[in-house]
């Protein structure tokens, strides 16, 4: 006996295996530190050139509207700049999966897409950061080339371009997915530790070198000060890895 695939599930596997990196959080990086050009008013933009180009482009940096090459006196609406931006990333996606050899989790692959759709596939493919992900360099090195506050190269595109880079970059170093905090174990002290490993999966012997631990800090540090300092260092932005100074935070 035959067994057909439902319609919708054809079309989720078509787009994994198509666009790779294309993700909603991905899009929304782009639209929200891009400011789109070149507005006319009442929801209208304009084709526009970048120095030295030839090509026209409209909205979010688009060389195409509606599948076609783009002309001097042509117009669109705010929605269609937002669904050509779509499909740019999707295609942009195709291309930027043939230079990246190492598996990258869903945050990951949304803020390396949006830093391509910034620089360009042509500058992506031969930059410096492609090259530390790709050799898996350290969390140091690439937050080091990353941050517009180490790497000043970012910071000759002004406000928006170190908010997107900063943006991107907290992306990047985000886990692909919440920690939860409803694991059932013996927890032997007040924050549970099971918020901290991003490689937390749930296996057994996890859970168990986790509740091993946690005795361990129930009787080294019975009043909890220990931890409950290390968690205030723990969940600060690293001021010296590329963040602005942080504030104090109060458990």
């Amino acid at each position: 006996m035959v067994t057909l695939k439902s319609a919708s599930a054809v079309t989720l596997s078509s787009h994994k295996k198509e666009y790779p990196f294309f993700t909603a959080k991905a899009a929304e990086l782009v639209k929200k530190y891009t400011s789109p050009r070149t507005c006319l008013g009442m929801g209208r933009y304009a084709t526009y050139k970048d120095y030295g180009e030839g090509l026209w482009r409209i909205g979010y940096g688009s060389e195409k509207l509606n599948k076609r090459f783009l002309r001097a006196t042509d117009k669109a609406t705010e929605k269609e700049i937002s669904d050509q931006l779509i499909t740019d990333l999707k295609e942009l996606s195709n291309l930027v999966k043939e230079y990246v050899f190492v598996s990258l989790n869903l945050n990951r692959r949304a803020a390396l897409l949006s830093f391509a759709h910034s620089i360009g596939i042509s500058s992506f493919k031969t930059c410096r950061l492609l090259e530390l992900i790709n050799s898996h360099s350290s969390r140091i090195k690439i937050i080091k080339e990353w941050s517009p506050y180490i790497n000043e190269i970012w910071k000759s595109g002004g406000k928006l371009m170190i908010d997107l880079r900063r943006a991107e970059l907290d992306t990047f170093l985000t886990p692909n997915k919440d920690i939860p905090t409803f694991v059932a174990h013996r927890c032997h002290v007040k924050r549970c530790l099971l918020n901290l490993p991003e490689t937390y999966t749930g296996a057994p012997n996890q859970v168990k070198a986790i509740e091993y631990l946690e005795k361990k800090l129930a009787k080294w540090d019975p009043s909890g000060e220990v931890l409950r300092q290390f968690f205030r260092y723990w969940i600060q932005k690293p001021t010296g890895l590329g963040s602005l100074p942080s504030t104090k935070v109060d458990l």
